[in-house]
């Protein structure tokens, strides 16, 4: 972890109101792992409005060059999203514990909901570079919500799926169904969905119960990143544990038994 400084190579506006910001950052882009996050001071240097910097998963990396993709939603992420080529911005990382696969993986599983995708792309990026087999089932509101498919490697099979309207508890949703014809097939699952729907495929799918094949990023806001405020204090089986420090992935076992 280094407090850095990255330049803006370039603000993408992928759809309204999403961004894709590519930056010229040579320490992050050598250190950081999949699952692993940045914190950005999204604010002026002579202001401290928002004062507290905001949590960014790396979405990819090339050479000396990452990306985050992210939604705007507020004054921070408002503010990067006016950032122009060739300004800098202040940010701490690679922060947390990523994505640990087992070592005889070949195959794998990932699952997202909405913009949790972004926990899930640089695993994407480097399992490929690695020659694993990768497949990505993502569930939306809306079609049109979808990831952008041009932003993954090519050797990425990718699944839309589009959440029903009305959750009807006696049948079978469209990320459950998807997600059972790959199960199978997979030497291990990685999971950026919610805790509630997590902890949902859990109690839903035997294979996911077995030891160390299935991990979830859980998505928690996140305030300081750095385990002093103790604001993502999270229950596991193994005791309380820091989202930011010792997360955001965690084994789906250690956070379903807690």
């Amino acid at each position: 972890m280094r407090l850095q400084r990255a330049r803006v190579q370039e603000n993408l506006v992928v759809r309204q109101g999403l961004h894709l910001l590519e930056l010229q950052a040579p320490a992050l882009a050598q250190a950081v792992r999949p699952g692993q996050y940045c914190m950005v001071r999204c604010a002026e240097e002579t202001s401290y409005d928002p004062l507290l910097r905001r949590p960014f998963f790396v979405h990819s990396v090339e050479g000396e060059r990452c990306r985050l993709l992210f939604q705007v939603r507020g004054r921070g992420t408002a503010w990067l999203a006016r950032r122009l080529v060739g300004e800098e911005l202040d940010l701490l990382g690679p922060l947390g514990q990523g994505w640990r696969l087992p070592s005889r993986t070949s195959t794998l599983l990932l699952v997202a909901e909405e913009l949790g995708v972004v926990t899930l792309t640089l695993l994407a990026q480097r399992a490929s570079e690695q020659g694993l087999a990768v497949t990505l089932l993502q569930e939306v509101p809306r079609l049109e919500e979808g990831y952008p498919a041009t932003l993954l490697p090519e050797e990425v099979e990718y699944h839309l799926v589009e959440r029903s309207a009305e959750q009807d508890p006696t049948r079978q949703d469209g990320l459950s169904a998807a997600l059972e014809s790959y199960l199978s097939w997979a030497d291990a699952v990685c999971l950026g969905v919610s805790r509630e729907t997590a902890l949902r495929l859990y109690r839903r799918f035997e294979p996911l119960r077995r030891p160390g094949f299935a991990q979830v990023a859980v998505l928690h806001p996140l305030v300081c990143g750095l385990g002093t405020c103790l604001a993502c204090a999270l229950e596991t089986a193994h005791g309380p544990r820091l989202i930011c420090q010792e997360g955001p992935a965690f084994d789906l076992r250690t956070l379903a038994q807690a």
